[in-house]
């Protein structure tokens, strides 16, 4: 007759350990967090250069409003027959400005004129600053 010898392997309730596929639950989900993390990261970093390059672009065109309004009524740089000859290049932008005669009170001169700033940054992310102001010959 045979020995055939049996071992029963028993576990006790008091041992403690993970198991493979509870680890690697545990690592997915725990890339998944780290993944959106990562995510959010890059589009913050995203938006605050886009707030800093409009920030920059507003206040050019700002600045330069200030500065044609500063000049002579009668200045060649609010002439309006030079506008499309209208620009300034400041590092990664570029501020035009575009003047328009206007009749106001409809007596046949004009006594207004119109100054449209605009500046564009050479970033494609970056939005263009527009600011318009109406100055009156007075």
């Amino acid at each position: 007759m045979s020995n055939i010898q049996s071992t029963k392997t028993t576990h006790l309730p008091n041992e403690r350990g993970f198991t493979f596929v509870e680890v690697l639950i545990v690592i997915a989900i725990f890339s998944i967090g780290v993944l959106a993390v990562a995510t959010l990261q890059v589009t913050s970093i995203n938006a605050n250069a886009s707030a800093r390059m409009s920030g920059e672009a507003t206040a050019l065109a700002a600045n330069q409003l200030e500065a044609l309004m500063m000049l002579d009524y009668e200045h060649d740089d609010l002439n309006p027959a030079k506008n499309p000859e209208h620009e300034i290049v400041e590092g990664a932008y570029t501020v035009n400005w575009f003047i328009t005669d206007s009749d106001i009170d409809g007596d046949g001169n004009n006594d207004t004129k119109t100054i449209d700033v605009v500046v564009r940054c050479s970033n494609p992310r970056a939005r263009d600053v527009k600011i318009q102001y109406i100055r009156t010959g007075v």
